[in-house]
């Protein structure tokens, strides 16, 4: 299979974007996050996303959103699944990389890190670029998706890396608009955005009870790139 022929099958599974990145432009990631650090046999990362709908950030009840959340998440990673299926059906090899379960955890700091960076992976395989915030912003949808990727054995063609400015370095409203402060210098500190953002009501409901970092973005709903 070619790059155009993987990505079309993506899209037929129900991906909204999909790219590629090449194994060589993972030669940052941190010691045990590396992409041959989970399958060895790696030459390509496909990254895939799905649209969250935007309107349910702005409801009064924070239930709207969590539910969207949890459903897009759920299909992105059965999409994953079917699709390393349909490649194992055509002797490729695959391996799904889901954001959740996770293994790195620290009680300390509260910081959790997926076995591999979806969103650096996005960002490698062309999907977008990262915003103040440090969340990974699409020209279609800004950064209202949920991303999944695929490891495989396959050489393909690798998308080409984004280069755009959203403005962020003058605009700071993510920053400003953060109830914990916890959007520092190219990082947010996951400790206060958890205890903030995340509850868990009387009957046990895991909710999202801020996203205000998403909501105040001028970019949230995409970007227009300059060709």
């Amino acid at each position: 299979m070619d790059s155009t022929t993987i990505k079309d099958l993506f899209i037929k599974l129900g991906a909204d974007i999909c790219g590629i990145a090449s194994i060589n432009r993972f030669s940052g990631a941190p010691k045990g996050f590396h992409p041959t650090d989970i399958f060895h046999d790696t030459k390509s990362v496909i990254s895939f996303a799905k649209q969250v709908p935007s309107w349910v950030i702005y409801a009064k009840s924070p239930v709207p959103y969590t539910n969207a959340e949890d459903v897009i998440l759920n299909e992105v990673m059965l999409i994953g699944i079917k699709a390393v299926i349909n490649l194992e059906n055509s002797k490729i090899k695959a391996i799904p990389i889901p954001s959740e379960p996770y293994e790195y955890w620290d009680k300390e700091t509260l910081t959790a890190k997926g076995i591999l960076s979806l969103k650096h992976a996005a960002y490698a395989a062309g999907l977008g670029v990262f915003g103040k915030n440090t969340l990974l912003y699409t020209s279609r949808y800004g950064c209202m998706v949920k991303l999944g990727a695929v490891l495989t054995n396959l050489e393909l063609e690798p998308d080409k890396i984004i280069e755009h400015d959203m403005g962020c370095d003058t605009c700071q409203k993510c920053v400003n608009e953060c109830p914990s402060g916890a959007i520092q210098e190219n990082t947010v500190l996951q400790k206060p955005c958890r205890q903030h953002a995340q509850t868990i009501n009387e009957r046990g409901y895991h909710l999202i009870v801020c996203n205000n970092c998403r909501k105040v973005c001028p970019n949230m709903t995409g970007f227009n790139l300059k060709i």
